[in-house]
């Protein structure tokens, strides 16, 4: 006689095999999200900390004379011969002519055309800074200088654009 009950030896340890792969698969999907937002965090930090300098860098435009706008000509000059990444950067700027030059402008930081320094998230940056002048689109007969700044990563090879920024500035009226 046959009773209809089954043997359910074994049964524990199935079930028990399923829910940790389950487990398993799911704390794997978990740690890909970890990382994932790890590297995005990582990314706007740096993107952060860039901002911070190119925009301290145009805060220090801002509080100049218009006629105190511009880089130092020998530092410009001995920047475009030795760096290729500031002349291709420069050569892919609006409008036409070249930038707007002090003599003896000096080493400050608003006459340097490059400068490598140091952000917030202790990584070091590559600050490029250009000043065209350009009529101004208004009509109206005087020029702006427009300042462009773009940070590039110096802890990646090739050194890659990070932010860019740019603002133009007018002398009024005459």
């Amino acid at each position: 006689m046959h009773n209809g009950t089954r043997s359910e030896g074994g049964f524990l340890l199935i079930e028990l095999l399923v829910a940790i792969v389950i487990i398993a698969i799911a704390l794997l999907a978990l740690m890909a999200a970890y990382d994932q937002a790890f590297f995005s965090l990582r990314s706007a930090a740096k993107t952060s900390s860039a901002g911070l300098l190119a925009e301290n860098q145009l805060e220090l435009y801002a509080s100049q004379r218009y006629s105190s706008i511009g880089l130092d000509a020998t530092t410009l000059t001995s920047v475009q011969a030795s760096d290729s990444t500031y002349s291709s950067d420069e050569a892919a700027l609006p409008g036409t002519g070249a930038d707007v030059t002090i003599s003896g402008c000096g080493s400050s930081p608003q006459c340097s055309p490059v400068q490598t320094l140091t952000g917030s998230d202790h990584h070091t940056y590559k600050l490029e800074t250009f000043i065209r002048s350009l009529a101004n689109p208004n009509g109206t007969p005087w020029k702006e200088r427009v300042v462009t700044v773009i940070v590039r990563d110096l802890s990646k090879a090739g050194s890659p654009e990070i932010v860019t920024m740019q603002t133009a500035f007018d002398q009024g009226p005459a």
